[in-house]
């Protein structure tokens, strides 16, 4: 079917959707009331004329008219949200009935993500229900996670970005994990490397980690001066400095990589945090809060802590979160395949007991022809 029909066919579908919606409100009117229903729970179409007043019948002209053009513009806001560009908009009349329509680019629409094209085609229900694309809310921390602790990450927080790398929703999620094995540095403005720099006199060598500063410091890090020496404005007294990273990324993360040449903006400096091969230096930016340090791998992250790219907009929606109707199909599908898999055993008991059995009586029989 070509994207014109389906552009035709729509205003039908939104209107057939309007009628299935009808039902059930009649349906649960209906149930709300027993006693008059005699106990007995009655599914009817609404007819104007025939089981509902027709004199009302301009309500309900009115009602499908206005329900249509909320419909479609929650299509155009959630196309706008995702980039699509919106080809055109209007209403017109299907017999007797308004229709509100919106016209998308069919091949930048197709070109998204399945996730991102039915949040477009199911724009009403998440638009009222839920806010999507400011990041992710925390949901759940294993009891084992490197990052519970008292500066760590906590239940409902925000994540906005990793290392810089901007998240609003679960795929930048998984993402910036992904990308945070690269190495970087931080750009830090001269004055503050001069007014908060706690280097000791003597750095120590340990492990191929640069140690300059001192050992009951938990919360400073000795980072690399990763730009060329210059000494005449030069605020380092070496090649190293002793800093607290969480005051040096409080207002914002400048980061400066290998490929980018360790460069900084004006008056900054690329440093560098001295790890060893196997800690990665990981910093977790939060909505309304410090941003959280973490030293390790990105995996630890992924594997402990759970997130959620739908934020409900009534307290009643935060009960279900379309995230849990996609892990119960994934679910359903690995239990699915593993059952099958214990299930074709050929252990008595099983599915596998009786295709073995089967398949012995098929070559028995095979071979008794060929005998004769």
């Amino acid at each position: 079917m070509s994207s014109l029909q389906i552009a035709a066919l729509h205003p039908v579908v939104c209107m057939g959707m309007e009628y299935v919606l009808a039902v059930l409100v009649t349906t649960s009117r209906d149930t709300l009331h027993p006693g008059i229903q005699m106990g007995v729970t009655e599914v009817k179409a609404m007819l104007p004329g025939v089981n509902i007043p027709a004199s009302d019948f301009w309500i309900y002209f009115l009602a499908i008219g206005l329900g249509t053009v909320f419909h479609e513009l929650g299509h155009a806001f959630a196309a706008a949200q995702e980039d699509v560009p919106i080809v055109s908009v209007g209403v017109y009349v299907f017999t007797i009935i308004p229709i509100a329509f919106v016209k998308l680019n069919t091949e930048q629409l197709n070109s998204l993500p399945i996730i991102k094209r039915l949040k477009i085609f199911c724009a009403v229900l998440f638009s009222i229900a839920y806010k999507t694309d400011i990041g992710v809310r925390v949901t759940d921390i294993t009891a084992d996670s490197p990052l519970k602790d008292a500066r760590g990450l906590d239940r409902g927080d925000v994540i906005t970005a990793i290392n810089a790398c901007n998240i609003k929703d679960s795929y930048d999620w998984s993402y910036c994990l992904h990308v945070a094995h690269d190495r970087f540095g931080i750009c830090t403005s001269a004055e503050f490397i001069a007014q908060n720099d706690e280097i000791i006199v003597e750095t120590v060598k340990e492990y191929g980690v640069i140690e300059c500063c001192r050992k009951d410091d938990h919360y400073s890090f000795c980072f690399e001066y990763m730009e060329p020496k210059v000494a005449v404005d030069s605020v380092l007294p070496g090649q190293y400095s002793c800093l607290r990273p969480r005051d040096m990324v409080k207002e914002k993360l400048v980061k400066c990589t290998e490929v980018g040449g360790y460069t900084c903006p004006q008056n900054m400096h690329c440093l560098k945090p001295s790890l060893n091969n196997h800690t990665y230096f990981i910093i977790i930016e939060r909505e309304d809060n410090n941003a959280v340090i973490f030293l390790g791998w990105p995996y630890d992250i992924y594997r402990s802590v759970f997130v959620d790219q739908y934020f409900p907009r009534l307290s009643v929606f935060s009960i279900f979160s379309p995230t849990q109707c996609e892990k119960l199909l994934k679910f359903v599908f690995l239990f699915s395949m593993g059952i099958g898999f214990i299930n074709i055993i050929p252990c008595y008991g099983t599915d596998g007991h009786h295709i073995a059995r089967n398949l012995i009586q098929m070559l028995a029989r095979f071979l008794n022809k060929s005998e004769r």
